[in-house]
């Protein structure tokens, strides 16, 4: 993780994620690059597969990490970071054991963790829908779009129709709900 001077372009401060060893990935289609980091104006909070969430203050002192990592995904872990009110959300899709958590933002500690099962390998970062004046989060992931309470994690509703591995997220705009997905075939529901 880097903090970067937009003035002149300066390295302010570099941390390396602390990972004993790197997630397994396809030889020529998979990475280990990093997802995007979060930022909350007082704390970043950067993922890595092969380790997990750290968060830093703004000068780069280590507050807290939690280890996750290494997943089983093919492809390696990407699905980055937000920052809800005191939360910190990640949803991990990966061959086994896919979840969506909820991280208290200032001490790492769980708040809540929601399996997903029938989720596989699945990049798209949850995004913040408000509607009827409360905010849902938005997950795309294999083969439907899900809206979750982020208070407890509780799956609100979901609608099915998206490809088997999505990566793009959905974008909400007032009552509507924009989400591409695509399937080179083989996904019978992917329409």
């Amino acid at each position: 993780t880097m903090a970067i001077d937009v003035d002149n372009g300066k390295v302010l401060w570099k941390q390396k994620a602390p990972a004993a060893r790197l997630e397994q990935l396809h030889p020529t289609m998979g990475s280990p690059a990093a997802a995007t980091p979060a930022c909350d104006g007082e704390r970043v909070y950067s993922f890595f597969g092969s380790y997990g969430l750290i968060c830093y203050d703004l000068e780069g002192r280590k507050l807290w990490e939690r280890a996750l990592g290494p997943f089983r995904d093919e492809y390696g872990a990407s699905s980055s970071p937000m920052v809800l009110g005191d939360k910190v959300i990640l949803c991990e899709d990966h061959d086994i054991d896919s979840f969506l958590i909820a991280l208290d933002a200032r001490t790492g500690k769980t708040v809540w963790k929601t399996p997903r099962p029938d989720a596989v390998r699945s990049y798209a970062t949850p995004m913040v829908w408000t509607t009827d004046g409360r905010p849902q989060l938005l997950v795309a992931g294999a083969l439907e779009l899900a809206g979750y309470n982020p208070a407890n994690g509780e799956k609100l509703w979901w609608v099915n129709g998206l490809a088997r591995i999505v990566i793009p997220a959905p974008i909400p705009v007032g009552d509507t709900i924009f989400m591409a997905s695509w399937s080179p075939g083989g996904d019978a529901s992917a329409k």
